[in-house]
């Protein structure tokens, strides 16, 4: 009687373990691997794994923004790549580019560990402001005349990004494609109710013209709220810091977002040239410390912006700098 109630007891457990993960507990069946999924940011990184939940395996593979020249993947992620099932990229060329740099300057054996991981395009059906156009020079590079690549930073494109990340992981395991799909569903949801808390924060800032040294904020525009101001001839690059401070002046910027990688010569310039309120604020989850979930990266920005708006006319008792 004890065995048969023992046994009853097991098979509960079991039966719960298979209901909330989906895994068979029966002998000699073994969970398969999870899936080595490589990102290109942290950023996609944070929806990818959302979206595969205990199914995959996740690193990204660049630091800063993807337009920079200089774009190289980080060293400790090399390895993961090598053994990669999936690369989640942003469909610029500019990423692809520097994957496959990567690879062909490692040692010929190395290169034989490399697999075929199945590239997942996050970019379709996503929506691209039509920039970077400069306000200073009105000119674009003509490979961005298609609009700024970094779509994740437009949040109103998050739930796009998680769909195509969960039908390209379906490709790689079908037998847990409704998983992927339903937890793209439920992150989309997510992101959409926080898009109405965001819109109605940004809506206060109607009046207020902000410049990014990042590259990609530009997205952010889509949400309505601060004018966006641009000025770079060639995105993923700023003009030197002198030039680019009397260009602010001139347009009467009243918000300046530092990214962190920004070289410290430009916000001594801001501050001294200009009378906007500098912030360093970062662009990806990457840099902001204990931040894993995506629309962390949009609750610290639109705080931050908030609690930089510019006082009204004839108010000096706000300072107009902030550190």
């Amino acid at each position: 009687m004890r065995r048969a109630s023992h046994l009853q007891v097991l098979a509960v457990a079991a039966a719960a373990i298979v209901a909330q993960t989906g895994v068979s507990a029966i002998a000699g069946e073994s969970a398969p691997a999870r899936l080595v999924v490589t990102t290109t940011t942290a950023d996609l990184e944070a929806i990818t794994r959302r979206v595969g939940g205990g199914e995959v395996a996740t690193v990204h593979l660049f630091r800063g923004c993807i337009l920079r020249p200089d774009l190289a993947v980080e060293p400790a992620a090399m390895s993961r790549l090598l053994e990669a099932d999936a690369v989640v990229w942003s469909g610029f060329f500019g990423e692809s580019s520097a994957v496959h740099a990567a690879i062909r300057a490692l040692p010929a054996e190395r290169r034989g560990e490399l697999g075929q991981p199945f590239w997942i395009d996050v970019s379709r059906d996503t929506a691209r402001v039509n920039v970077p156009v400069s306000s200073c020079e009105a000119y674009v590079d003509v490979q961005f005349m298609h609009g700024n690549p970094l779509v994740w930073l437009n949040p109103g494109n998050g739930p796009a990004i998680a769909r195509n990340i969960a039908e390209g992981l379906a490709r790689l395991r079908p037998e847990r494609g409704e998983t992927f799909r339903a937890n793209a569903e439920v992150f989309a949801r997510e992101v959409s109710d926080r898009i109405e808390v965001w819109r109605r924060d940004l809506a206060g800032l109607a009046d207020v013209k902000v410049f990014f040294t990042h590259c990609g904020w530009s997205n952010l525009a889509r949400l309505g709220g601060p004018t966006f101001i641009t000025c770079r001839k060639t995105p993923g690059s700023l003009p030197p810091a002198e030039l680019l401070a009397g260009q602010l002046a001139e347009q009467g910027v009243d918000v300046i977002v530092l990214d962190p990688s920004a070289p410290p010569e430009y916000g001594e310039a801001f501050r001294r040239r200009t009378t906007a309120r500098v912030l360093t604020v970062p662009s990806s989850l990457s840099e902001l410390p204990g931040a894993t979930e995506y629309a962390e990266l949009f609750d610290n920005l639109v705080r931050r912006l908030r609690e930089a708006q510019p006082a009204p006319k004839g108010d000096e008792a706000t300072p107009r700098r902030t550190p």
